[in-house]
């Protein structure tokens, strides 16, 4: 008898893709507005309406901790628009979100990308929310797919924008640099050097007119985060405070799906560094198998107790596509396991923002209504 084998089943199409990952948003987003005031005011929105009218008095003092770019373009869209500033937060968002998926279809297929789509709850969460990972993540990926058009300058445009958003995005820049200068392209190593360093400046010349620093962001996040210490420390040792620092306060189910996505990832590395042909992709796509290395290293050493733990599978969404890779040949493409994977992602989404007896009273609304 042949065995079947483990990524049987009919390749979803990405329209197929791009529907569902509508149908999600919307899902989460209508149920959201029910339990909730959504969109709702949040840090993002707040720097962005700030940005607008250049009056940052109802700024919390921290945010130059949130790094200011998804804020950039809110602010640009509401002003172009006339959209509430949390409205256009949500919008950019979501384009974005699309606008990576689309990406990560060109990049690695239409099966991996609906994997990409279901398997992290916060890839989705941070969409309805207005988060920085959907704009992080478009840039990103945009940076990889022009890099193998070799179209340098604009990966390093791409790269930088990805670095005023989140700043791991130094990371594709470092990878962009490295491979220039092994391939002695001291022309465009130059230019790549000056466009980040460039938009660097443009970014932090706004933090010496507010905060008086152009390292207000980094300074925010030592003094906040990294316990006024560096931003890095032995692998595992924060993820591993985090955990025995926050379990009274955790619920139970939170900290199992934290700890399978702490293995997860840990697999999935093993999987890259042991695997001949994730090895052999790496060579081939030099940019981003340096950008998961330096990326790797920087999520299981990042020193910040809370945050390094709590908000693992949000840090670890980068990572996410190199993970799938490393198993796609063990990947289904099953629209039933799949649609079983988007629901659990689902109900995180709206759970902590309802608590479980409020999602029942409107389940239970919805059901009997007429």
């Amino acid at each position: 008898m042949t065995a079947q084998p483990l990524n049987a089943g009919k390749t979803p199409s990405f329209r197929t893709v791009l529907c569902a990952s509508i149908l999600l948003f919307l899902i989460c987003a209508a149920f959201v507005k029910l339990v909730s005031p959504y969109p709702f005011e949040q840090n993002y929105s707040l720097i962005s309406a700030a940005i607008r009218h250049w009056d940052f008095r109802a700024v919390p003092s921290d945010q130059p901790r949130e790094f200011w770019g998804v804020s950039y373009v809110s602010a640009l869209v509401a002003a172009l628009t006339g959209l509430r500033d949390a409205t256009a937060l949500i919008a950019v968002s979501f384009f974005a979100y699309l606008t990576a998926l689309f990406l990560s279809h060109r990049l690695w297929g239409a099966t991996l990308t609906a994997w990409f789509l279901v398997v992290n709850w916060w890839w989705l969460e941070s969409t309805v929310d207005g988060g920085s990972e959907p704009l992080f993540m478009a840039l990103l990926l945009g940076a990889f797919l022009t890099v193998r058009s070799e179209r340098w300058l604009l990966a390093a445009a791409l790269a930088s924008g990805a670095t005023v958003v989140r700043p791991v995005g130094i990371f594709a820049l470092i990878a962009i640099g490295i491979v220039l200068l092994a391939r002695r392209d001291f022309k465009r190593l130059a230019i790549a050097t000056a466009i980040g360093v460039g938009t660097g400046v443009v970014y932090v010349f706004p933090m010496v007119l507010i905060y008086g620093s152009p390292l207000a962001g980094v300074q925010a996040y030592q003094a906040q985060d990294w316990a006024g210490s560096s931003p890095i420390t032995f692998p595992f040792v924060a993820i591993f405070k985090g955990a025995l620092s926050t379990s009274g306060s955790v619920r139970l189910p939170l900290r199992i799906l934290l700890g399978i996505w702490v293995l997860v990832v840990v697999a999935g590395l093993i999987r890259m560094a042991t695997d001949r042909k994730f090895r052999k992709y790496s060579r081939d796509h030099e940019v981003e198998g340096i950008f998961l290395l330096l990326y790797a290293a920087f999520l299981l050493c990042y020193n910040a107790d809370v945050w390094a733990w709590q908000h693992f599978p949000r840090f670890a969404i980068p990572l996410l596509p190199f993970l799938l890779l490393a198993f796609r040949d063990r990947l289904p493409a099953s629209p039933p396991l799949l649609c079983g994977i988007a629901l659990v992602s689902v109900i995180c989404v709206i759970l902590p923002k309802a608590g479980i007896h409020r999602v029942s009273e409107v389940v239970h609304s919805l059901v009997t209504t007429k």
